[in-house]
């Protein structure tokens, strides 16, 4: 059995990381490979106990104590969050970049992606397989760069990092053009890994989160405070709730916020809601796999990520206030589009791993 290196993001703090971290690993062991992930380590809880102090402006008491109060939930989905990463990837931590360099992992295959990976701020060596020795091909699947503007600063280190890569999948199509400056090599473009798993198969990972009425879900990254008065329309029309998963002060309205839900319980809460709103690109792509009502959100500052989705699986744009008019007879056409984005990527994967059947 092949065995194979994946470095990519999978954080405690980000569903999403961590779920397609799961996904890319489920896909290669179904096409006979074991994989790990190569990581630094776990990111410590960041402390957002903050004193309260007399004199000081009162709506900063007011977010002082908000936030002291859901500290105990946050430490509840960390610690939820640390044990399901234990429990359902493997990973490999490393300490520091020079130790890594000197000893790299053994695999037969090293793989980059998926997620923001080739973010250009941060210009992360691991996250290019740069710690590789020259025999060894830098592999990549489905990755993202978050935003596609370079800054003039860190324009020579992101060239040097993209020319070293023997292979390249985005996940975005507009990166096709960006990375096409910096090397001569073809860039395919490839689906997020979350969707090389069905919805019957991510059901496997749910957790039941105690909720017993009806709702609507709010997941937001990105949110316009004025989307608010939509939100309470909505919730008025049809009488569902309003419930958010989030993390420190929300501005989403919302009559219940979730702030302990683990990965398991964060697909079961959008697997199980009457509809779904959401910025997130993870929270579009479950709400897709498990073929809900979706009104997608995009930030118009970084719009490529959930519109290269929404356009490339051919699904329909609704506003917050028409959500529950989602046509979900559009499935049909939709997961058709997905097993053919899936099957191609599965493809992929087998050629550049050689994978012979």
């Amino acid at each position: 059995m092949k065995k194979i290196c994946i470095s990519t993001y999978c954080e405690w703090s980000s569903y999403g990381s961590i779920m397609q971290s799961i996904g890319l690993k489920e896909a290669l062991s179904r096409i006979g490979c074991e994989s790990f992930v190569v990581k630094d380590r776990v990111a410590p809880l960041p402390s957002i106990k903050t004193p309260i102090q007399i004199g000081k402006n009162p709506k900063q008491i007011i977010k002082n104590l908000y936030n002291n109060s859901i500290r105990k939930k946050t430490d509840k989905r960390y610690e939820g969050s640390v044990k399901f990463i234990k429990e359902n990837v493997d990973v490999v931590y490393y300490n520091d970049y020079e130790t890594l360099q000197k000893n790299p992992p053994k695999a037969d295959y090293y793989i980059a992606g998926s997620d923001q990976i080739f973010h250009p701020d941060l210009c992360k060596p691991l996250f290019f397989l740069d710690f590789l020795k020259d025999n060894k091909k830098r592999l990549t699947y489905a990755a993202s760069m978050g935003k596609t503007v370079i800054s003039q600063s860190k324009e020579d280190a992101f060239s040097k990092l993209v020319k070293e890569l023997d292979v390249i999948s985005v996940r975005e199509k507009e990166m096709v053009d960006v990375l096409g400056k910096y090397t001569d090599k073809e860039v395919s473009v490839h689906i997020d890994p979350t969707f090389l798993s069905s919805a019957d198969q991510w059901r496997k990972y749910q957790r039941v989160y105690n909720i017993k009425k009806p709702y609507i879900l709010v997941y937001a990254i990105y949110w316009d405070k004025k989307l608010n008065k939509e939100l309470k329309e909505l919730r008025k029309k049809t009488g569902y709730d309003i419930v958010t998963i989030g993390t420190g002060f929300s501005v989403v309205y919302a009559n219940k916020k979730i702030f302990d839900a683990d990965p398991g319980q964060f697909l079961w809460l959008i697997d199980n809601a009457e509809a779904v709103i959401t910025s997130s690109f993870h929270g579009v792509a479950f709400s897709l796999i498990f073929n809900k009502k979706l009104s997608a959100v995009v930030n118009p500052a970084l719009p490529s990520r959930i519109s290269d989705l929404l356009d490339l699986l051919a699904v329909d744009k609704y506003k917050i206030l028409d959500v529950m008019n989602f046509d979900l007879e559009k499935y049909k056409e939709i997961n058709k589009n997905v097993e053919n984005e899936k099957s191609r990527s599965i493809t992929y994967l087998k050629e550049i791993l050689e994978i012979n059947e």
